[in-house]
């Protein structure tokens, strides 16, 4: 940091007659030293008052800690804003603060990877998410799936769940475009269950599956002659018709993701057609952005294009998830994206 800091009275603040007073003391070479009082610090970056105001609590702590007064910290998202290897040292000094006997901690966080990052001293048991209920109330619930949710959770229940099946489809793709490339058949044919293509409507459960077993050497029934697309729009619209979400339960955010944006290029797509007059238009692209720009150019209402704009803000990312990153879509709400799949389905 460009500052150090200094007591401004030691005496006093030795004798316990009055709190210790910081001087921030900024230095240049070749120049005489400024002495701050922290009301005077307003030309530090935020960044840096982050930091200045860091280091004010850490020496109330240090003071706590040496006159052994009991104290409940409450920290509200203590490592936002800060870059990685500044949040991992906050983490550990949380870490030593767990390990004075007369210190107790709660640390809230809407973080996913900062509260995966925490797992590693506090108790399992004692990591909970806060959820809403329907009656407006908040309830805690132990947090489950920490360090790999789709070993632990999906891959076992990948037949039990349709949910879940369906949400696999992402993260197979990614699978197989990091092992065969994208001229695979089988990233082409699961590219196809991502976007609506000429060959989504007939695409089974039972192919799907036999892409899968290929991959990661099972053996499930793949006679499920079920049409993909056709599952993907029943979850969606049941995941919708729930009175409550549960928002932990990452796989319906990502069906409602693939949902919303497959429904939006089957309205392009119609929409192009009546436009081209060409019945049997189908966009070549990859990317949903090059065919809601196709579309834009025929001036489509403003209303159109915002919901379309938002599809592309919204659920792009969080389709092309993996194992390493998919703290955004835990983040975003589930009503939240029951509303956008709604919105693409009154178009």
């Amino acid at each position: 940091m460009p500052f150090k800091l200094r007591i401004a009275n030691p005496k006093d603040a030795a004798l316990g007659k009055e709190p210790a007073r910081l001087l921030f003391v900024f230095e240049e070479q070749g120049q005489s030293a400024i002495a701050w009082q922290k009301s005077e610090v307003k030309t530090l970056s935020q960044g840096e008052r982050r930091a200045m105001h860091l280091l004010s609590f850490i020496f109330e702590v240090e003071s706590r800690r040496q006159s052994g007064r009991e104290t409940l910290f409450i920290c509200d998202d203590p490592a936002d804003s800060f870059d990685y290897k500044n949040k991992h040292a906050i983490v550990q000094y949380l870490e030593d603060l767990t390990k004075v006997d007369h210190f107790y901690q709660v640390i809230l966080t809407h973080n996913f990877d900062l509260f995966r990052t925490l797992t590693k001293f506090v108790h399992r048991t004692r990591c909970l998410a806060a959820i809403r209920e329907t009656d407006g109330n908040i309830k805690l619930e132990k947090f489950e799936g920490f360090s790999n949710v789709f070993i632990k959770v999906w891959k076992p229940n990948v037949t039990t769940s349709d949910a879940i099946l369906l949400a696999t489809i992402p993260f197979t793709r990614n699978l197989i475009e990091y092992t065969a490339g994208e001229e695979s058949d089988d990233f082409r044919n699961l590219s196809a269950l991502l976007h609506w293509k000429e060959k989504t409507a007939n695409i089974s459960v039972g192919e799907y599956f036999e892409v899968f077993n290929r991959l990661f050497e099972k053996s499930h029934d793949t006679s499920d002659s079920r049409i993909v697309s056709d599952l993907l729009f029943s979850q969606a619209d049941a995941i919708c018709a729930q009175n409550a979400h549960n928002e932990l339960e990452l796989q319906n955010k990502i069906v409602l993701s693939i949902a919303i944006r497959v429904r939006a290029e089957i309205f392009i797509t119609e929409q192009l057609r009546i436009l081209k007059n060409n019945p049997d238009y189908w966009f070549e692209g990859k990317k949903f952005g090059n065919l809601v720009g196709e579309f834009k150019r025929h001036s489509p209402s403003a209303a159109t294009v915002e919901i379309l704009e938002s599809v592309s803000v919204t659920v792009s990312s969080n389709i092309h998830l993996n194992s390493f990153m998919y703290e955004p879509i835990l983040d975003l709400s589930t009503g939240h994206l029951c509303h956008l799949y709604e919105s693409v389905k009154r178009l």
